[in-house]
């Protein structure tokens, strides 16, 4: 028995959370989710469930009924996570899995991400395919890969033979609402190929921005975060303007959909500048980041060391440095808009999760979202025209639709269902974080769907956390659901 079953065996509902268990031993993080198809076909396998599975490892698996009065079924949830470790954990992610804690009423990872985004669903949906109960319809479980990472798996998915009125997508975070509608979004990814040059006589600083809170893009960009690659960025450009120099290299952020919290830059400054300016002007700025983001990031940290470089160092020529700086400086990002009504819920956003050098190339990469199509398209025009200008190349872009609200018979028998269960009323909300429902909508022409699931905290970080007994509320509330529609 594994460390984690061994954690998780007396925690109801036990078939849940064995399942979240043996999910948890299994590396999935984005991009490398074949052991979980393995592991998702040997289950289905085992309990004897129709399958397939595709060449993104995608998996559906049909539990059958041998009374097919009610329409089928489908339940839904992504295999992939967000991987994120602490500094001082050295676990493989790629390799190991994720180490459970009971932490009082809830469950986290020990310095990673917990993968309850969304391992929970996932766990859910496959107690439901095998607890022996007929629910006089065909239940579909629709197992999608490499959801994080633009919906590759969703994107990809045959779903051709698959009939269904109603969608149930598992990868909700609040036990307390529905979602009914998602905003859509757009991946970028940009990459300048620039001239090196050797230069000597020189200082390296070292700028390191880090103890940030980071997050899910979708989910936390209403609460001001600070995003390490704008911060290093914006120190970064005001210092050239007052002392100019030579870029090095520069990485932050790992994923487009978290937003980055930490970025360290390396700049070759010319010898003969005056240290003590130098000192003076990098103060000054972490001075006024940290005003900036007093409330939001209390434990922002921005360091700088500055050393002498007696031999050569390649760095980016003048020309490249200056127009990089210029491009990364005026590019937007963070929180754009919010509904009128809702002011914790973003309408239109975007995050630059990730920058890095690699050699000769620069390359950023952004996540567009909005719940207007047509603002999307014109924030990501605005990328577009700045990053070009300053000659980056767009490599690489993805959109996905955005799952517009209309009410369903699904979303009022779940409310009804809810009432009854838990004696209050459900929440019916539309979500800025990126859901699959819009894409397979448009895979099941006729279907309605929601989106459901228990409560978890600071998804794609590695504060992310679980309240344990949502779980079995969720659990229950399927159950039911899958009872009562007709």
């Amino acid at each position: 028995m594994s460390k984690n079953i061994e954690i998780l065996k007396n925690i109801e509902p036990k078939e849940v959370f064995k399942y979240f268990a043996e999910i948890s031993d299994v590396a999935r993080g984005s991009g490398n989710t074949s052991k979980i198809a393995d592991y998702l076909v040997d289950f289905a396998t085992r309990k004897n469930l129709k399958w397939t599975r595709d060449d993104y490892n995608n998996v559906i698996i049909i539990k059958e009924s041998s009374n097919k009065k009610k329409s089928s079924i489908a339940l839904q949830a992504h295999t992939d996570m967000v991987c994120v470790k602490t500094d001082d954990n050295k676990k493989d992610m790629t390799k190991e899995g994720i180490d459970f804690v009971i932490d009082g009423k809830y469950l986290r990872a020990d310095r990673t991400t917990l993968g309850g985004d969304d391992g929970i669903g996932m766990s859910i949906v496959l107690a439901i395919l095998s607890d022996g109960i007929d629910y006089e319809r065909e239940i579909v479980g629709i197992f999608t890969s490499d959801e994080e990472i633009g919906m590759i798996g969703a994107n990809n998915i045959d779903l051709s033979n698959v009939k269904v009125n109603n969608l149930i997508n598992i990868d909700h975070e609040d036990v307390n609402c529905i979602v009914a509608g998602c905003a859509g979004g757009t991946q970028l990814r940009y990459e300048k190929v620039c001239k090196l040059i050797n230069k000597d006589n020189s200082k390296v600083l070292t700028l390191n921005v880090s103890g940030l809170l980071g997050g899910h893009s979708g989910m936390e960009i209403t609460k001001k975060r600070g995003n390490a690659n704008k911060i290093a960025i914006k120190i970064l450009y005001s210092f050239y303007n007052q002392i100019p120099f030579n870029l090095i290299s520069i990485d932050g952020g790992k994923f487009d959909n978290a937003i980055p919290n930490q970025n360290i830059a390396k700049i070759l400054i010319p010898a003969d500048a005056d240290e003590t300016k130098i000192i003076k002007i990098l103060n000054d700025m972490i001075v006024e980041a940290k005003a900036k983001y007093e409330k939001s990031e209390a434990d922002l940290n921005i360091t700088f060391s500055l050393a002498n470089c007696e031999k050569q160092v390649a760095v980016f020529n003048d020309e490249d440095t200056k127009g990089i700086f210029e491009a990364l400086y005026n590019l937007p990002d963070g929180l754009i808009e919010t509904f009128e009504d809702r002011p914790d819920i973003a309408k239109t956003s975007l995050n630059m999760g990730i920058l890095k050098i690699d050699n000769d190339k620069i390359s950023f990469t952004y996540l567009v979202r909005s719940n207007i199509n047509e603002k999307r398209v014109n924030l990501v025009k605005d990328i577009d025209n700045i990053a070009t200008r300053q000659s980056f190349e767009n490599k690489y872009s993805a959109s996905y639709p955005a799952w517009e609200y209309k009410k369903t018979e699904l979303e009022d028998v779940a409310k009804n269902i809810y009432k009854n269960i838990f004696n209050k009323d459900l929440g019916v909300e539309l979500t800025h974080g990126g859901l699959e429902c819009g894409i397979l909508l448009e895979k099941l022409p006729g279907a309605s769907a929601i989106s459901i699931g228990p409560t978890l905290y600071g998804a794609h970080s590695v504060d992310e956390k679980l309240e344990i007994d949502t779980v079995k509320k969720i659990y229950d509330f399927v159950r039911k659901l899958l009872e009562n529609l007709s």
